[in-house]
């Protein structure tokens, strides 16, 4: 829908099923230039600086969101930046809207990659995901190797234990 209707600004979930809002942000942002607010109940720096990398101007706590939703917007309409009180010491803020080149896994997964990992995440087959991505059954086995080897995971449940912590898919 945004390239559709091109919004000034875009408020995401990261919560989202099966592309969260990072990876939605990060789609999006390639190709227009809409301000993204993320809203989600995670507290995590990761997530958040995930989502500062991807493009988003500003990640608000839903907790916090009755009360500084509007002033989130307004700050990332003037090209500024927003974070919930509650993030900031979390938050690398001094790189905010920077992308860090510190990186917990081995190499960064690539856009692909992560599309695959959030789809295993959630219990989808090879060949689910290759039919949803639209890529051979090999090529999903493939990406999977890739992830697995990448983030260091050894099993599965390894891997569906590093999205939950990562919030790339909710439990």
């Amino acid at each position: 829908m945004a390239f559709e209707l091109k919004p000034d600004v875009m408020i995401l979930d990261l919560g989202l099923p099966e592309m969260n809002g990072v990876e939605v942000t990060r789609r999006v942002r390639a190709s227009l230039p809409v301000a993204v607010l993320i809203v989600t109940v995670h507290d995590a720096d990761r997530m958040a600086q995930d989502a500062i990398d991807a493009g988003a101007s500003g990640f608000v706590l839903k907790a916090d969101a009755a009360r500084v939703l509007v002033d989130a917007v307004r700050a990332i309409l003037r090209h500024g930046t927003f974070i919930s009180e509650r993030m900031r010491p979390a938050a690398d803020l001094g790189s905010f809207g920077q992308k860090r080149t510190e990186r917990v896994i081995r190499g960064p997964l690539t856009s692909r990659e992560r599309e695959v990992l959030q789809l295993l995440a959630e219990g989808r087959a090879n060949k689910e995901i290759a039919t949803a991505l639209g890529i051979t059954t090999k090529t999903a086995e493939t990406h999977r190797a890739r992830i697995m080897a990448k983030l260091e995971l050894h099993s599965m449940s390894d891997l569906v234990r590093y999205a939950i912590r990562n919030h790339v898919i909710q439990p």
